[in-house]
């Protein structure tokens, strides 16, 4: 029976007022969790993805901190790793007598010269010559004497040796902080496309 025109209400059950907003709020807040829980378990994947473009020059994989050193440049100053902080670091260790790093410097300096742009990145080489002579000569006869690469001298020869390198050419990363990320045993093509990719990927990583 109709009373005032609106059908009796009798046998139809009450909607609980704010049911469905709390439904919705419940479902969003799984949503967001499961979302969250997905996103999380792909974190260490992302960052194995930074490492994936340098898997094809076979780095030694490093977690320790950069053992500090002082060495000289080329006109006897003195220069620190602690200068280089905030910067990503390739190191590379070599010296003029050595064949192999005779054939690698050429691929040291256009990787250099690749990152002349930046100033977060530098690429360093640390002579172990007996005679801090040996090198410029060494360079002005490679046409090098204009790289873009930081040419040290370490007179005690010792600290590649701290690095844990027993051979020469020898390469190590050192990220921002002055931690040891990756070292890379003998001789690399380091002026290919692929060496420019793999440090970008660490020092934008």
């Amino acid at each position: 029976m109709a009373v005032d025109g609106k059908a009796s209400g009798a046998g139809t059950p009450e909607r609980v007022p704010g049911v469905g907003v709390i439904a919705l709020a419940i479902f969003t807040l799984i949503g967001g969790a499961l979302v969250f829980g997905f996103a999380s378990s792909l974190w260490p994947a992302l960052e194995r993805q930074g490492e994936a473009a340098c898997r094809p020059l076979e780095p030694t994989m490093r977690s320790d901190m950069a053992p500090t050193w002082e060495v000289q440049d080329l006109d006897g100053k003195a220069v620190k790793l602690e200068d280089f902080r905030g910067k990503f670091v390739v190191l590379n260790f070599w010296a003029t007598w050595c064949e192999p790093c005779i054939g690698e410097w050429p691929q040291i300096d256009r990787l250099a010269e690749r990152f002349a742009d930046r100033d977060d990145v530098v690429v360093v080489a640390i002579s172990i010559d007996k005679a801090r002579e040996d090198i410029t000569p060494f360079l002005e006869r490679m046409a090098l004497s204009k790289t873009q690469t930081v040419v040290l001298w370490d007179p005690e020869q010792s600290i590649n040796k701290a690095y844990g390198s027993e051979k020469i050419p020898d390469t190590f990363f050192i990220g921002r902080s002055g931690e040891l990320v990756h070292q890379y045993v003998n001789i690399r093509d380091w002026g290919k496309p692929a060496a420019y990719r793999c440090v970008s990927s660490m020092a934008d990583g």
